[in-house]
């Protein structure tokens, strides 16, 4: 009998996160997969296409949580796809959604950026425009906090600012991409954050796929940064230390760490969407680290294909999954310590002036 899910990678900060959300939404048994022997169930080199092929060929739904997505790309989804599995992904993003677009029939169901960003930060905006019933007009969004800063994700960072991924400084005005339309913010208040912060717009094609499903005028993102020694590194210019070199990426993960010390991992999505009828809304979603919100996606992107609310091909989770029955989900996940929603008739200059309301 196949295993319900099985999970390469799983003793890493996600996978461990994913594992332990998918025990708890009781959908066991979890297969854990991965080279270190005394923490995996089985061991596999992803390196050996053998003993990957039989590892998907012994689960319903493959979840891959090693990394980093650039090197691991299309070889996991792709032996899980020959094996009969279905395959989810916190990362994989457009460079794993194009290789797949090769295979000419995907039988089974591929679900890519199951992750807090890009994931979540495509999803929520989804849940509030659905549970308002407005035509939304423009959205805002802020995402971040006080956080460790693995090298991967500050690697994938630094690349932003250098146009390497991503459209740092950019933003959708007019049903279109604007570029160079903002510049970063330093050391500003904003609303659902409780310390001052630094803001990097920032232009994913996530957002960009949202913006055109809903059909919005103008979007704003922001990725978000707590913390005087993290604000400090980030303002350094792009063109000196924050070249993407290894020096550049130890100063900011060190720099994280040192703003960290003596505190929990703390994350907070916070979306604003005004309506042509006047009406304005709010949803805020606080939580735990990024791995943690980043497993909790996992495990729910898993349960969807499992519960077999997903259709076969290849789709991204902010894309597919149904976001109202996201956030009632996920508000019963251990990574999430509240997801509040505000409503109101006529949109006040500041969000905080919201009344608490129901999707």
């Amino acid at each position: 009998m196949k295993a319900a899910v099985g999970l390469i990678g799983g003793y890493g900060a996600v996978g461990r996160a994913a594992a332990a959300q998918l025990a708890a939404w009781g959908r066991g048994p979890v297969l854990i997969a991965g080279r270190d022997a005394a923490r995996a169930d089985v061991v596999l080199d992803l390196d050996d296409g053998d003993a990957l092929a039989a590892f998907c060929d012994q689960v319903e739904v493959t979840v891959n949580c090693s990394g980093p997505s650039y090197r691991v790309l299309d070889r996991v989804a792709r032996a899980a796809l020959a094996a009969g599995s279905h395959y989810v992904d916190p990362g994989g993003d457009d460079p794993v959604h194009d290789l797949l677009a090769e295979v000419d029939t995907v039988a089974k169901t591929v679900v890519l950026s199951a992750g807090m960003l890009p994931g979540l930060t495509g999803l929520l905006p989804r849940a509030l425009a659905v549970g308002t019933g407005a035509e939304p007009t423009s959205l805002t969004g802020y995402v971040g906090g006080r956080d460790r800063f693995t090298a991967v994700a500050a690697a994938d960072y630094l690349a932003s600012l250098h146009n390497g991924f991503g459209r740092p400084n950019q933003a959708w005005r007019a049903g279109r991409r604007s570029e160079q339309a903002l510049s970063p913010l330093f050391d500003v208040d904003l609303p659902h954050f409780p310390d001052a912060a630094a803001a990097h717009p920032y232009l994913s094609t996530e957002m960009e796929r949202l913006a055109r499903r809903l059909r919005i005028s103008d979007l704003t993102f922001y990725n978000v940064f707590l913390g005087k020694h993290l604000l400090a590194a980030l303002a350094e210019p792009a063109g000196d230390k924050n070249d993407g070199s290894d020096d550049s990426i130890d100063r900011l993960t060190a720099a994280a760490d040192l703003d960290l010390l003596g505190r929990d991992p703390h994350q907070r999505l916070v979306f604003h969407l005004d309506a042509r009828d006047g009406t304005r809304a709010a949803l805020v979603l606080s939580g735990h680290g990024a791995s943690e919100l980043t497993g909790a996606t996992v495990a729910l992107a898993a349960c969807a294909v499992l519960d077999g609310a997903v259709p076969s091909g290849v789709h991204f989770a902010a894309d597919v999954l149904d976001p109202l029955w996201a956030v009632e989900r996920l508000r019963t996940a251990a990574a999430v310590q509240a997801i509040e929603i505000y409503e109101t008739v006529t949109a006040p200059q500041d969000a905080s002036g919201f009344e608490e309301g129901e999707l």
